[in-house]
């Protein structure tokens, strides 16, 4: 635990957390625009509240992922997901984009139905060789290139074009990658077992299960559950599983008829007034504004 902690952590490489606290939802760059300066280096750091896809277009780079070290040429993508130490070494000449992001505020701005896919392309820390996927990557780079263009506007922090980009880009990545095989994975045995874990959550969240039958389930202890979270998945396990069951009572809400006391009851809240308290403190407004908004928008 004391490596651990003396990894340095940024919100963008070199770069500090702001005064206030609060990042933004997104940030897009060009690979050479801080490798350069660097001197190509890119020493080993974490993010804590936010994932990164780094899209290398042509040439190479020697990646570190959690300890686990190895060489990719481009076309490839590389997913290092909120809290994942990790590092680059670029070649001179690599071309491509990064995209850092903090999922909980992008994926409000992408349509409900397709969260769920974006969010898991974030699962596991891994690099995918993209040469044999030439239809992704001719859809994907005119889209990383104007979402990029977008970003550099002036206006861009306060308009939503450079956010439906990047949503669209990640939604690519995770609907053309879903059947590849990673190059490697970040520490098998840790993401096997977050593997795992999202998969229980999957099969048992409408059970309310506490984290600790959970990891009960994992053969861990409710601790080491927590901090396997929090290094792979960049936050808690009971908030993994109450983003869960957040994202079914949106999909619920949009989608299935019927009260919101009778969506409650089903995702297993027999008090229709926690129910609702449970869902403004997610979303920040009630079951029944947040339906009305998104029939009205």
């Amino acid at each position: 635990m004391k490596f651990a902690k003396a990894i340095p952590s940024f919100v963008l490489y070199g770069e500090a957390a702001p005064a206030a606290g609060r990042t933004d939802a997104l940030h897009v760059e060009d690979i050479p625009t801080r490798s350069r300066k660097y001197l190509w280096k890119i020493a080993s750091h974490r993010h804590g509240g936010q994932g990164q896809c780094v899209y290398v277009s042509s040439g190479a780079v020697s990646i570190e992922l959690e300890g686990v070290r190895r060489d990719l040429s481009g076309p490839a993508l590389i997913v290092v997901p909120a809290g994942t130490v990790h590092g680059f070494r670029f070649r001179t000449d690599t071309q491509g984009y990064v995209l850092t992001v903090d999922m909980k505020r992008l994926l409000g701005l992408a349509p409900t139905a397709q969260q769920a896919l974006i969010e898991g392309l974030f699962t596991v820390a891994r690099g995918l060789d993209l040469s044999a996927s030439s239809a992704l990557t001719a859809r994907v780079e005119p889209l990383l290139e104007r979402l990029l263009q977008e970003f550099r506007q002036p206006e861009s922090l306060h308009a939503p074009i450079s956010a439906w980009l990047a949503c669209s880009v990640l939604w690519l990545f995770a609907s053309g990658t879903q059947n590849a095989a990673s190059t490697f994975t970040a520490n098998s045995q840790d993401a096997e077992r977050l593997r795992r874990f999202r998969q229980l959550i999957e099969d048992r969240y409408l059970r309310h299960w506490p984290v600790a039958r959970y990891a009960r389930q994992l053969n861990l202890s409710e601790a080491s559950l927590n901090r396997l979270c929090r290094r792979l998945a960049g936050t808690t396990a009971f908030e993994l599983l109450q983003e869960r069951l957040a994202l079914e009572a949106r999909r619920r809400l949009l989608y299935v008829g019927g009260s919101v006391a009778a969506i409650g009851r089903e995702l297993g809240f027999e008090d229709p007034a926690y129910f609702c308290r449970f869902f403004r403190r997610r979303m920040g407004v009630s079951p029944s504004v947040f339906r009305r908004r998104q029939a009205d928008g």
